[in-house]
């Protein structure tokens, strides 16, 4: 395929049970670019785990610096009373422009507690919130650490609570992206988790192409695997070109960005 990629679900770092080849950040950037990926959001899988995201997070802002292709996500803990500040600090310092939530691992509701002041800031900020539904496939996951993917119905509430936010959801199963877009045009979807005979016919049966976003989920998985769905669904330029970048360029032309 000759079409440049915004790649969405990206991450960088460790995790605990898996061991990634991409361990520098010229690494991995190169590898993306290998697969025509020219724009990559990329998160800090060890904030997924670590106490106190900031620290990870502001390691990761600090690599990817010196990488333009490169839009750093800011993982964001509602649970932490120092979220506020964290969020302000990685717009100023660092210029950020997307948040990521993992609600089914920091253990909160997408639809109340300590998730609705997060979310009616993001909203009036006009900064979309990344949303990942899971990490690993619960098949694979290890036996001790068991941790169910984020309900597709909270996701839906939450869009309808705050039609004004840009949501993003990422490593979604199929029937799971149908259920978050149908009805709530502010949800776009990544098609990591997406997977059928022929997903991207499936996908487009139920979801509109204004809202899928490529994304690879690297280096969980292959990149390569998201580019081959693609090429395999011989689709239409115009509805391709969405997915693979003007979907996402048109997220972040809309959000706020500050001067890092």
């Amino acid at each position: 395929m000759s079409c440049k990629f915004t790649d969405t679900n990206v991450s960088f770092g460790t995790w605990p049970w898996m061991d990634f080849s991409l361990t520098t950040p010229a690494s991995l950037v190169a590898q993306l670019a290998s697969e025509g990926i020219q724009q990559a959001w990329i998160s800090a899988s060890e904030s997924i785990l670590f106490p106190d995201p900031d620290i990870p997070d502001e390691r990761l802002f600090s690599a990817f610096a010196a990488h333009p292709s490169v839009i750093p996500v800011k993982t964001l803990n509602p649970i932490l009373g120092n979220w506020r500040e964290s969020l302000e600090l990685a717009m100023s310092a660092w210029g950020a422009r997307l948040v990521k939530v993992y609600p089914n691992y920091h253990h909160y509701s997408l639809i109340d507690g300590p998730m609705a002041e997060l979310a009616a800031t993001l909203a009036a900020r006009r900064i979309p919130l990344l949303i990942q539904m899971r990490v690993e496939d619960e098949r694979n996951q290890y036996p001790l650490m068991k941790v169910p993917g984020v309900p597709a119905h909270e996701v839906a509430t939450l869009a309808a609570i705050h039609p004004t936010l840009t949501i993003v959801v990422l490593s979604a199963y199929l029937s799971e992206i149908a259920a978050m877009t149908a009805g709530h045009r502010n949800v776009y979807a990544d098609i990591s988790f997406a997977d059928s005979r022929d997903t991207m016919r499936h996908l487009l049966e139920s979801t509109p192409a204004d809202q899928l976003l490529f994304g690879s989920h690297a280096p969980f998985f292959y990149t390569r695997s998201a580019v081959i769905k693609l090429a395999a669904a011989d689709l239409d330029g115009g509805v391709l070109e969405k997915i693979v970048s003007a979907n996402a360029g048109r997220i972040l032309a809309n959000s706020t960005k500050l001067p890092g």
